[in-house]
């Protein structure tokens, strides 16, 4: 796929997550798949999903997807996406419906990115959102979590490596990489050298069943610059860095109803991926919304969401260094104004999604 990817995320329709379908978690007191198979036993949580599975994304979100300009989806899968039956847990597998995907993809023109976007023991913040926690990263700790993770890689490739609608596979969504702090402490986190040796591993293992026109996606971490020389040689091919883009929380928060806070904002994109260009990569944004801190507590709502276009305007305009882009996410239950692209980007001009 030579042209810029335009696309959307499909979060929330293979792993279960409250701020996109509340009403999956209603009642149970669950925030995750694993609290919600706890909550309502294995079979009574099969058949909920299953449901959901059916009804969440359907063709006609491909064909709206299509329509709105947009070209491509992220698709978020879980660990267990062949199915899992262990002493506790029992998850059904996904691959049916990860096919219609494809089909539906291929059929409106549009490119598939694979994300394995979780694994078990948790690797990070894959799926943060304001109303979700972020989870502990232990699986390089786990007992066979690389195993694991290195297994649904290869059988994702394998089943798809050379399906026309496949633009790459993402090895891992986005694992909290620890950091040095000083000479005798690191930050909390997967060590470098390990993710680097897990991303080699993978990279071995999927290009044996994937193509070098397919991309090999892996995460920034958050520290794009931490990449230099990383897959260097000429054996790695068509290697692309992902760098998520939120300004909703933490240090990187801005008031972007100020001049001062949306430039800051727009700046920190700009730079984030001139550091990922630098490390030697191809850049795209696997993850960006809308959400920001909105300060003026007298803003109306008519207000809010000028403020919001203007500031989802400027961040399109911010990724032009990179290959392309996807918003977080399609389609939320309660239509969320910043998460919700049917709202953020379906009344944006075709030209300005360029």
């Amino acid at each position: 796929m030579a042209e810029r990817i335009r696309g959307v995320n499909l979060s929330g329709w293979f792993i279960p997550e409250p701020w996109v379908t509340p009403s999956l978690f209603a009642a149970t007191g669950a925030s995750n798949a694993s609290e919600l198979q706890a909550a309502l036993g294995a079979t009574a949580y099969n058949e909920r999903i299953r449901q959901h599975l059916e009804t969440f994304i359907t063709e006609a979100d491909f064909r709206r997807i299509a329509a709105i300009g947009l070209n491509a989806v992220r698709l978020p899968v879980p660990w267990y996406a062949f199915g899992s039956q262990g002493e506790s847990e029992v998850y059904i597998p996904l691959v049916d419906y990860i096919d219609r995907a494809f089909e539906w993809a291929e059929k409106y023109g549009m490119g598939v990115l694979l994300d394995l976007a979780t694994v078990p023991g948790g690797q990070g913040d894959s799926n943060a959102s304001p109303s979700t926690p972020e989870s502990t990263a232990a699986w390089h700790s786990s007992t066979n979590g690389r195993h694991i993770a290195l297994n649904v890689l290869e059988r994702l490739s394998s089943r798809y490596g050379d399906r026309a609608g496949l633009l790459g596979l993402e090895l891992l969504d986005s694992p909290v990489m620890s950091r040095r702090v000083n000479l005798f402490t690191t930050t909390d986190g997967i060590p470098r050298h390990y993710l680097r040796n897990f991303y080699r591993d993978a990279y071995e293992l999927v290009r044996t069943h994937m193509p070098e026109d397919k991309l090999v996606v892996f995460s920034a971490s958050g520290d794009p610059g931490a990449w230099k020389r990383f897959m260097s040689g000429d054996r790695y091919q068509n290697v692309v860095m992902d760098v998520h883009l939120y300004h909703y929380r933490d240090e990187t928060a801005q008031d972007i109803t100020s001049p001062r806070g949306l430039s800051a904002a727009i700046a920190r994109n700009r730079r984030l991926i001139k550091e990922a260009r630098d490390a030697g990569f191809p850049v795209i944004v696997g993850e960006w919304s809308g959400a920001a801190v909105f300060a003026n507590a007298s803003t109306t709502p008519e207000g809010h969401a000028a403020y919001a276009r203007v500031f989802i305007s400027n961040q399109l305009a911010s990724f032009a260094d990179a290959r392309g882009w996807f918003f977080q996410t399609w389609k939320t239950e309660k239509r969320i104004v910043a998460w919700d692209a049917r709202v953020a980007l379906g009344s944006l001009e075709r030209a300005m999604l360029d």
